[in-house]
């Protein structure tokens, strides 16, 4: 499909906008009623942002949930379960498959999806809320937004012209302001976008956060010990494309081939299968893809020598979690 020219573009991204205020003030005359936010007993973190395309929510949801577990606390997880099927979506699987023993209910009413969820695990003191920050009808103690260090206002536009959910006076919302892949920038643009935001918002605490690598896995969930560096070919069906690259090129891996698909693409056989042959083509050693998209290449009937082929990038945030979580004490 060929782009819209910039001239519909900029029409477009005014009545996003003009959508964006009508919500707000929707919002807002139920804020000012009392009618929200609704509160729920334990306290609760929104994790989110003001832009489409990948922040890292869910590995920084991940990440707040195994410190708080070693801290001995009991986390639960709510999201609204963007194009969720009957076993949740992506994020859903991904975030089973790394936490195991934390609840997680996804439902848009994220308020009765708490309820239920205090309900049926009445031992959990304190929710994530992912991808939270539009959500205004649930009260939460802490809006973490998280900010893509190289662009944190996705070009300066909403959509569709630019990146942004809502127009950028929305930072005034967050309590805390996390600004994510900061490996990919210089630090002297990191030191100025700190900057910006701390001459802007001076009362929200700012953080920032690295992406590392952990290493490859089979697509069994099999470390994989001195993994040949070779040509790979990368495919993934997450919001930033260009940060699982470069997370694979700085781990040491040679991306020879590229194939990236759309966020939340349902994989299938014939989808893995045309990869293999690509990949045979272009002479790779093997295929590489996040845990994101494992989640849902893990399920499919693959040929034996398809599926000894896929590897999946591990990867670990430095993420500030005492700071994030310091006013959450469990006394």
């Amino acid at each position: 499909m060929l782009p819209l020219p910039r001239p519909i573009l900029q029409i477009l991204e005014k009545f996003w906008r003009w959508g964006v205020v009508q919500k707000r003030r929707k919002d807002g005359r139920r804020i000012r009623s009392g009618e929200w936010p609704l509160k729920l007993p334990v306290p609760v973190i929104s994790v989110g942002n003001i832009t489409v395309g990948g922040t890292g929510k869910t590995p920084t949801v991940i990440a707040l949930a195994r410190a708080w577990q070693q801290q001995g606390g009991h986390p639960g997880i709510l999201s609204r379960g963007y194009r969720s099927g009957p076993d949740g979506n992506d994020e859903y699987r991904m975030l089973k498959e790394a936490l195991p023993l934390v609840p997680h209910v996804q439902h848009k009413d994220r308020f009765h999806a708490g309820k239920l969820l205090l309900l049926n695990h009445p031992e959990t003191d304190l929710i994530l809320l992912d991808d939270g920050f539009q959500h205004r009808r649930l009260y939460r103690d802490l809006n973490l937004l998280l900010c893509d260090a190289s662009d944190p206002f996705g070009g300066g536009y909403c959509l569709p012209l630019g990146r942004l959910r809502e127009p950028v006076d929305a930072v005034k919302r967050a309590g805390h302001i996390l600004l994510t892949r900061a490996e990919r920038c210089r630090a002297d643009w990191l030191d100025q976008v700190s900057a910006y935001f701390r001459q802007n918002h001076p009362d929200i605490p700012v953080s920032r956060c690295a992406t590392t690598a952990t290493g490859l896995e089979t697509l069994d969930g099999d470390h994989v010990s001195n993994p040949d560096v070779g040509h790979w070919l990368a495919f993934s069906a997450i919001g930033d494309p260009s940060g699982f690259r470069h997370t694979l090129e700085k781990f040491g891996l040679k991306v020879a081939k590229e194939v990236r698909y759309r966020d939340h693409h349902h994989f299938s056989a014939l989808d893995m299968s045309r990869l293999a042959s690509t990949a045979n083509k272009s002479d790779c050693t093997g295929l590489v893809c996040t845990a994101k998209d494992a989640v849902k290449v893990r399920e499919l009937e693959l040929p034996a020598e398809v599926r000894q082929r896929i590897h999946v990038l591990g990867i670990d945030l430095d993420l500030p979690a005492e700071t994030i979580l310091r006013g959450f004490n469990r006394d």
